[in-house]
């Protein structure tokens, strides 16, 4: 009996494994943010003068403004994003969720409305509906990045994701998040049509489905319940 309940159990784990290397990415996924550099204030009050103090192997989560999708110097239309944070793919707003500091102010990226959420999935990349990002800097609110998208491959409030090859976006996987918009001409904030570009790295990772575990769970009582069954008519 316990061989047969071994056989049929490792064979209910044979089929989540399986279902777990076919996974794409879904809701239930958070993308964390991440970079190991650290940075520092070496100027005065009056003028801020940021720099990288140390910078590891890890890619760095950044954004920059001006048109340019590579990393420039610290407080010359680029800053990093906040280390530590995630990113919720529900559709549900999110306040704070990167902080940075960018000409010597704080500011955050938010999401309002739709916040983020998957528009397509396969294999090992994702687009992503951005159309909800905002950034807040120094006393500036709300200034819209969801449309503009300025450079090739990209679409209006679209963001392309890639996960590491072969890993299906399973939980544990490294992933990068590009996006690029334009500020509104006309726009309050005074930024209209600047060029903005958000390159973030991170992990997936997976808020547990309760039906994933509720399925598990109720195969192991049918087996066991076949198992004591047997054991009565023997």
């Amino acid at each position: 009996m316990k061989f047969a309940f071994t056989k049929i159990a490792t064979g209910m784990a044979m089929v989540l494994a399986a279902s777990s290397a076919q996974a794409v990415l879904t809701s239930a996924n958070t993308l964390t943010i991440e970079n190991d550099a650290v940075t520092a204030d070496i100027g005065t009050p009056a003028s801020p003068l940021w720099t990288v103090t140390s910078n590891g192997t890890m890619l760095d989560s950044f954004f920059t403004m001006g048109g340019v999708k590579a990393k420039q110097a610290i407080n010359t239309q680029y800053a990093y994003l906040d280390n530590g944070a995630s990113l919720t793919l529900t559709g549900a707003a999110q306040s704070g969720m990167t902080t940075w500091v960018y000409y010597g102010a704080p500011g955050s990226n938010e999401t309002i409305g739709t916040g983020l959420s998957i528009l397509s999935a396969s294999g090992d990349t994702a687009t992503i509906d951005m159309s909800g990002w905002k950034v807040d800097w120094n006393t500036t609110q709300d200034i819209p990045m969801s449309t503009g998208a300025w450079s090739a491959g990209f679409t209006n409030g679209v963001g392309n994701l890639t996960c590491d090859a072969g890993s299906g976006c399973a939980a544990g996987s490294a992933y990068t998040l590009k996006y690029t918009a334009t500020v509104p001409t006309g726009d309050p904030s005074g930024f209209g049509t600047v060029k903005y570009y958000a390159e973030i790295h991170g992990t997936v990772g997976a808020v547990p489905e309760a039906s994933t575990y509720g399925m598990m769970l109720a195969g192991l009582g049918l087996v066991g319940f076949a198992v004591r069954r047997r054991k009565q008519v023997f």
